[in-house]
């Protein structure tokens, strides 16, 4: 497929009505969600390298709620919350949050690129981080929370603040 007919394909997909994501992205045009994401439209998504894991997270537990996705075996996983802080120790980056939802272990390492990436879902506005493995998969995402299904305005602000830090 040409590049030419990724990008037709993406906007297809994209305006198709249907929800949308960097997977089905990814299925539509033979590539993996890392693919796609480079192959979105200009200004939909920027990206960090997986060196910047630390300072990605640490930006992304300022925002005043996000959603926690891993989409595996066709099963979406969300958690709401704050996200916790963390830090590095014995290959995983280790989340220090107590009492917050979402806890566990992050394998930085593994991370080959960060994502930031504007794309509507269901017809919505929406902003989301997706972090990339070393084979182009998309580990996990978080998106820009909501409050009564709108946008968090400060949330979608430091968001978009960090997508254009990386432009």
């Amino acid at each position: 497929m040409t590049e030419t007919e990724k990008q037709a394909k993406i906007q297809e997909v994209i305006h198709s009505g249907r929800p949308v994501t960097l997977d089905t992205l990814a299925a539509a045009i033979g590539a993996t969600a890392l693919e796609a994401a480079h192959a979105l439209p200009e200004g939909m998504c920027t990206f960090a390298p997986g060196s910047d894991f630390e300072k990605v997270w640490q930006r992304i537990s300022q925002w005043e709620k996000a959603t926690f996705i891993v989409i595996a075996g066709g099963n979406v996983i969300e958690v709401e919350s704050k996200v916790a802080v963390g830090k590095c120790a014995k290959g995983y980056y280790n989340l220090m949050g107590g009492k917050a939802p979402l806890q566990g272990h992050f394998k930085y390492e593994n991370i080959a690129e960060i994502g930031f990436v504007t794309m509507p879902f269901m017809g919505r506005e929406s902003h989301f981080a997706a972090f990339f493995d070393k084979e182009g998969r998309c580990a996990y995402s978080f998106y820009v929370g909501r409050e009564k299904h709108q946008l968090i305005e400060s949330a979608k602000e430091q968001f978009l603040a960090l997508q254009a830090e990386y432009k």
